[in-house]
């Protein structure tokens, strides 16, 4: 118990170091006096623990104290909110590669001012354009503007990537250019340059939106998840499944052991299994969740190694003294916090509840009955609800809502996530070597996947899923925490958790089967015409038999391969046609994601910009790359996708200069669809004057309508699928679109519209 007691001293050193800002000098002067009174206490035990933990709290203080920034006239942050300039310095982490962006964390070594190189030094996080070629050890030099991170209502960006080492974000302004390759660390560069070949591999055997999940979940790279899948795990409590932590470190190192034994023998094993859990931490970013269960494990396989019980307490307290010993503003971390409160639920209060479980249900039938159902609702429910009894406060306290389908959504999916690491691991590593046998692999661990995203989103979309429970004030947050464990304490006892025990393989069976032909009879051919419009403009239509074609606008490519990974059967990666309605890099970044992970079989194009971007070459090498046939998207291009489905260009017409978009029309049986989401003022006049027939019974509107336009179109829906704020819709536009039903995303969300020989349905 004495470790426990150190690391609750040590980490109230560090929050009382955080409140009274004191000179280091104050703190060290602190110090000399319990050294002094050591002589008086040494023969007391209480004391003298007492002591001891003062001297820690005291230590804690001082540590924190030093690793408080110190900017001086070299620091980058002296730059901030100054205006634009000239930045060179190295990249010091794999790409973070988000929908519109990619995030570049910098270590900052020279900056231009006034014309003259000055040496700086800091780490900035750069927001360069998403398609660019910088990668871990780069050398680069990018010109944008140094700025403070911006603190909100309810969250300090600022305070989260100070915690991080950054205090200055940058918006690039033009493109990456690298200066030199190769400058970082050998290992890192090896370990970085695998796990984006393994992200690769798995983004290749998957589809959306199980990709992503399993990216998270492997590999911990989280953003390629939609938000809305997001949003889902959230509301149900269940974004512990994503996030890898000691679930998963707990299955790697009993696989590393397993193979350590058969390859090295008894002895060296435990070696090879630390050694195999600090290179994955590191290859999956280092999060404070992944470090405390991997420094947990390894020191749950040292105590085996030498024949002493794991105290399952005293680990979770040497990880967190570690932790915030190495860096003190880890105790703010968020993900930190909520990863040790679940652990300390586990550890104090799956026995206790077993136990009361049991003896509640042994009133009703036999005691080896109610052992038995105990044994099968303690590896999801009551685990479940132990990490819920710590969590919860903390996520009223953080996100102002409480899940009230938390537990059952848990019960359902957490008895899969062994198959889903497991055979998703298997299946990326063998896909790595053998892409057809990991392939196959996939296909098992997919219906894993999937049915977990299944439940996910039914259980956020029942009504009063999650409650907004507005403020939560940090004093009852403290009183709850402070009664929890007190009362705790009071009945104190060792506990450590039981093994959770494997699914049954018959059932294991029977899902995969069920899950298969759940997924082959929701994305079959239904004899209908379906339409999706996602934010931003892009629609997805597929034809009643089962052909389908992509016109992107600007929705983001998570968006996007979600929808397509949801309407898809899973072991279908084909789109027959894929129209490029503009060729700057806000409309690039889905086409792009959907071209390197899907074979298309024609591409529609808008034109080259005037003056192409890095975006934009590297969507032209990978339309060469892959052979796909293309098309000019001129007017008069009109493509039979079906025999009662095809879709033509209206315009730019082909001797038009300088068109800023082009616009489609989608007939479908008696209805007909025309997408103008990005339509300027000057291209809806060009088009009236065209006198072409627009008469549309579904028409996808820009934000602005010019005079004629919409009386011209005369639909009988109108969809608004822009992805800016409510109030970005001209008045006008909102007036002339109110004599149709109006349909929004940023409302609705996904709309989807099917149509048969008779009839249009909005679903």
């Amino acid at each position: 118990m004495l470790l426990v007691y150190f690391a609750a001293a040590w980490a109230l050193g560090i929050a009382v170091a955080s409140v009274i800002s004191l000179p280091i000098g104050v703190w060290v002067w602190w110090l000399i006096l319990p050294i002094g009174l050591f002589v008086i206490w040494r023969r007391d035990p209480l004391l003298r623990r007492a002591h001891l933990c003062l001297l820690v709290f005291l230590l804690a203080a001082i540590r924190y104290t030093l690793a408080l920034p110190q900017f001086d006239e070299r620091a980058l942050a002296n730059l901030n909110d100054h205006g634009a300039i000239l930045l060179v310095g190295d990249v010091v982490a794999p790409p973070d590669v988000r929908d519109y962006s990619t995030h570049l964390r910098l270590s900052v070594t020279r900056a231009r001012i006034e014309n003259t190189w000055r040496e700086v030094a800091g780490l900035a996080l750069v927001q360069a354009p998403r398609e660019n070629a910088a990668r871990y050890g780069d050398q680069i030099q990018v010109f944008g503007e140094p700025t403070t991170p911006p603190e909100f209502e309810d969250f300090s960006y600022r305070d989260y990537l100070a915690r991080q080492g950054i205090h200055s974000l940058v918006r690039v302004y033009g493109e990456v250019k690298i200066l030199a390759r190769d400058q970082g660390s050998p290992f890192f560069a090896a370990l970085y340059a695998f796990r984006d070949r393994a992200l690769a591999t798995v983004h290749a055997i998957f589809p959306e939106p199980a990709a992503s999940l399993l990216a998270g979940i492997l590999l911990g790279v989280e953003s390629g998840i939609p938000r809305d899948l997001r949003d889902a795990f959230s509301a149900t409590n269940t974004a512990h499944i994503i996030a890898i932590s000691g679930f998963n470190i707990a299955i790697l190192a009993g696989l590393f052991a397993a193979l350590a034994r058969r390859v090295v023998g008894a002895r060296a094993a435990t070696l090879v299994v630390i050694l195999g859990l600090a290179v994955y931490t590191l290859l999956v970013g280092a999060g404070a969740s992944v470090v405390r269960a991997a420094i947990m494990g390894s020191l749950g396989v040292l105590a085996l190694h030498y024949h002493r019980q794991n105290d399952a307490l005293n680990a979770l307290a040497a990880a967190a003294l570690l932790m915030l010993a190495w860096n003190p503003f880890t105790l703010y971390d968020l993900g930190f916090q909520l990863s040790f409160l679940a652990t300390l639920g586990l550890i104090l209060y799956v026995t206790p509840l077993s136990a009361a479980f049991e003896k509640f249900l042994a009133r009703f039938t036999p005691s080896e009955r109610a052992q038995q159902i105990v044994g099968a609702l303690n590896d999801s429910f009551i685990v479940t609800l132990a990490a819920q009894i710590t969590t919860t406060p903390l996520i009223l306290f953080a996100f102002h809502r409480l899940s009230l389908i938390g537990l059952l959504a848990n019960l359902i999916v957490l008895p899969v996530q062994p198959a889903v690491m497991v055979l998703g691991g298997w299946a990326m590593l063998v896909a790595l070597v053998v892409q057809p046998i990991g392939q196959v692999i996939a296909w098992i661990a997919w219906a894993f996947a999937e049915f977990t995203i299944v439940v996910v989103q039914a259980s956020a979309s029942v009504p009063f899923a999650s409650l907004d429970v507005g403020r939560f004030d940090a004093p009852i947050l403290a009183l709850y925490y402070a009664l929890l464990f007190g009362l705790t304490r009071v009945g104190w006892t060792t506990f450590r958790a039981r093994v959770a025990g494997r699914p049954a393989l018959a059932l294991g069976i029977v899902l995969v089967a069920g899950v298969w032909v759940w997924n082959l009879a929701l994305t079959a051919p239904d004899g209908k015409t379906h339409v999706v419009f996602l934010e931003g403009g892009t629609v997805l239509a597929q034809s009643p038999r089962g052909v389908r074609a992509v016109i992107a606008g600007g929705a983001p490519p998570s968006a996007l391969l979600s929808a397509l990974g949801q309407r898809m059967s899973f072991w279908d990666r084909t789109l027959d046609l894929l129209v490029l309605t503009e060729a700057d890099d806000d409309h690039l970044s889905a086409p792009m994601a959907v071209l390197e992970r899907y074979d298309v079989r024609q591409i529609a194009q808008a034109r080259a910009p005037a003056k192409p971007t890095a975006a934009y070459a590297k969507w032209s090498a990978l339309v060469a790359a892959k052979r796909v046939p293309t098309a000019p998207a001129d007017a008069g291009l009109r493509v039979a996708l079906d025999r009662h489905l095809s879709l033509e260009i209206v315009y730019p017409p082909g001797d038009a200069r300088d068109a800023d978009t082009t616009i489609v029309r989608l007939r479908a049986g008696n209805a007909v669809f025309l997408f103008a989401a990005d339509a300027s003022a000057e291209t809806q006049m060009a088009l009236l004057k065209s006198e072409d027939d627009l008469a549309s019974t579904v028409f996808l509107a820009p934000r602005q309508l010019a005079p004629g336009f919409f009386d011209a179109a005369r639909p009988q829906f109108a969809v608004l699928a822009g992805s800016g704020a409510r109030d970005s819709i001209a008045p006008e536009t909102l007036a002339a679109l109110a004599r149709a039903t109006i349909l929004r995303t940023d409302a609705r969300g996904v709309i989807e519209m099917s149509v048969d020989e008779e009839r249009l349905v909005v679903h």
